[in-house]
């Protein structure tokens, strides 16, 4: 239980497009949106975990195409929401706009990732806690992925709105959003090598 606990805390806490996303639309739009795009998050990685669960996963990833569909979704889309949070608008001081992503832009994310399916299933279904239920596993593991899941998102949440507490200039405010989508971006980019094996 403990080293699984360890294990899934490792794999949660490391930033990743899920968490840097979040920063970032916390950080340009505000506490509004930003919890929207959390609970977005949190239900399309509970439906990744239910598909992980099911084994809809391995039976969807053994079509042809349909990882490397879903890896460039995944990659566009992303790709597109670090453009948005780089060119917020920030003149207002972090005024929240239309523009900001929504729930379900959260939920399709986690939907489209290769890696969130990869977390998923090493949690759920490689790692075991020896219980000898397995439904009553199933559920432990929910509750302890869960319980660790949602205070580090929760803390990343605050770190982006806490930039807005800090009333920078207008110009400041503009470069911390670029600095949050290049991030963004650059995880685009290491998950595109990782995934595709691209020599560097």
């Amino acid at each position: 239980m403990t080293s699984y606990i360890i294990i899934s805390f490792l794999m949660m806490v490391t930033p990743g497009p899920g968490v840097l996303s979040l920063a970032g639309v916390g950080a340009g739009f505000g506490w509004r949106a930003g919890i929207m795009y959390l609970i977005g998050l949190f239900l399309g990685t509970n439906g990744v975990a239910l598909l992980v669960v099911l084994g809809f996963k391995q039976f969807l990833f053994e079509i042809d195409g349909v990882e490397l569909t879903f890896l460039v979704l995944s990659l566009s889309y992303l790709s597109f929401l670090s453009w948005r949070i780089a060119t917020s608008d920030n003149k207002t001081g972090f005024k929240e706009t239309s523009k900001a992503p929504k729930l379900y832009e959260g939920i399709f994310l986690q939907f489209v990732n290769p890696k969130a399916y990869v977390v998923q299933g090493h949690l759920f279904v490689v790692l075991s806690l020896g219980i000898s239920s397995y439904n009553t596993e199933i559920l432990t593991k929910f509750l302890i992925v869960n319980s660790i899941w949602i205070p580090i998102h929760i803390l990343w949440l605050w770190l982006g709105i806490s930039l807005k507490k800090w009333s920078l200039a207008s110009n400041k405010q503009v470069w911390v959003n670029r600095g949050m989508g290049l991030a963004l971006f650059a995880v685009v980019i290491l998950s595109a090598i990782m995934e595709l094996n691209i020599d560097i």
